[in-house]
């Protein structure tokens, strides 16, 4: 292997260890860098002069050189460790903390009074604050810069206008870097708040264009050709119309909304506006907390029933809705009609005809929340479905 391969690949080796910071999702291992490289050099400004000034003014000349080589081993040690998101841990920093307080107090074993105006640690003890400050949050960057600030006051005759000084600048920076720090996590949060809303409307949008060129194209044949043939299809062009209307003012809504799908909402009065003519809603008069998520799968499961009844029960079909709590943690909703049923033949020939309804979007849904879907009918004794699914303590504690 020639030397210019060598050199060539410990230069690929030496920037790849310089720049391993370089990635796009972690944006606080940035600033972490530029607080690594900072505190690098105040940990070489401690050791110089600590070895060239506090050292011929020390009382143990052992205590000094060991107290400034764990310095710079430590420096060492933690910067590497921090560079790893996974080990930016509470216990890490907290250690980082407790090395940094016992190197200031040690001061006080190995140098007289006034022999290191700002004890053995120098300006680099004010590194650890910076680190809680950037990766726990600007709360924690205080109280590590207040307890650093009271290690170096702590000993009334090594009290100098040097370690006030430093004090006073290590509570400062620490907060306003903690506050800078807070500013960079709020914008990143907004950025990607309107990325999700960019691409969420970016999807709408193409969803219209599929839409608009297939199905609304075949609804509006269905309402111009659908009354010559009879009363059924009058029937057909009144509910494409319907449909068709539906769907062209989704297709203008561009509003893309903020909504909390973690937040608790009464799943009874989410199905109380099913009530109709033709529909009766029963529920219980205490409430029935549910994640928002949750509750809209349930009611999209209820509306592909409904949807099933309109279509299959009959024209004179009732509905029953009941919504039921026996178990603190599971809900079941009945859902009840009184038209012409179905078999299992007729249910199986539906899937195999490609009409998933059932499968999908009622037993599908229903799977996909931890919950289960019971069809009984059977010819002329109408349907009813038993819908069950699972509510969290959790959430309910929450609301």
């Amino acid at each position: 292997m020639s030397d210019s391969t060598t050199a060539l690949r410990a230069w690929r080796w030496g920037k790849s260890q310089l720049l391993w910071y370089r990635d796009r999702r972690d944006v606080l291992g940035r600033m972490y860098t530029v607080c690594e490289v900072a505190r690098s050099f105040l940990a070489l400004h401690a050791l110089v002069v600590n070895l060239l000034i506090v050292l011929p003014r020390a009382t143990n000349h052992v205590g000094v050189v060991a107290a400034s080589l764990v310095l710079l081993y430590w420096q060492i040690f933690i910067s590497l460790r921090m560079r790893k998101p996974s080990r930016r841990t509470k216990p890490a920093l907290l250690a980082d903390l407790g090395m940094t307080l016992t190197i200031i107090l040690t001061t006080n074993l190995t140098v007289p009074p006034g022999g290191a105006p700002l004890s053995l640690a120098g300006y680099w003890a004010g590194g650890c604050a910076a680190y809680a400050a950037i990766f726990l949050s600007y709360k924690w960057g205080v109280v590590f810069a207040v307890t650093t600030s009271a290690a170096l006051l702590a000993a009334p005759e090594h009290f100098a206008m040097e370690r006030v000084g430093a004090a006073f600048v290590t509570v400062l920076f620490t907060a306003c870097l903690g506050n800078l720090v807070t500013q960079v996590r709020a914008t990143l949060e907004e950025q990607e708040e309107e990325r999700l809303r960019s691409a969420a409307l970016a999807e709408r949008e193409r969803l219209s264009r599929i839409v608009h060129d297939g199905a609304l194209q075949v609804l509006a044949l269905v309402e111009r050709e659908g009354p010559s043939l009879g009363l059924r299809g009058i029937r057909l062009a009144a509910l494409a119309r319907e449909s068709e209307a539906q769907l062209r003012g989704h297709l203008q809504d561009r509003e893309i909304s903020d909504i909390d799908h973690g937040a608790a909402v009464d799943l009874a009065a989410a199905l109380d506006k099913y009530e109709s003519a033709r529909v009766t809603v029963s529920t219980m008069a205490s409430l029935v907390k549910a994640p928002r998520a949750l509750v809209d799968e349930v009611e999209r499961t209820l509306a592909e029933i409904l949807k099933n009844v309109e279509k299959h029960a009959g024209p004179e079909a009732r509905v029953w809705i009941l919504l039921d709590q026996e178990l603190d943690d599971e809900v079941i909703l009945w859902v009840r009609d009184n038209g012409v049923g179905m078999s299992a033949a007729q249910v199986q020939e539906a899937a195999d005809n490609g009409r998933l309804g059932i499968r999908d979007s009622i037993v599908g849904r229903m799977t996909d929340i931890g919950g289960s879907a019971i069809l009984k009918s059977s010819p002329g004794a109408g349907t009813e479905w038993e819908l069950r699914f699972p509510i969290e303590e959790d959430d309910e504690a929450e609301s």
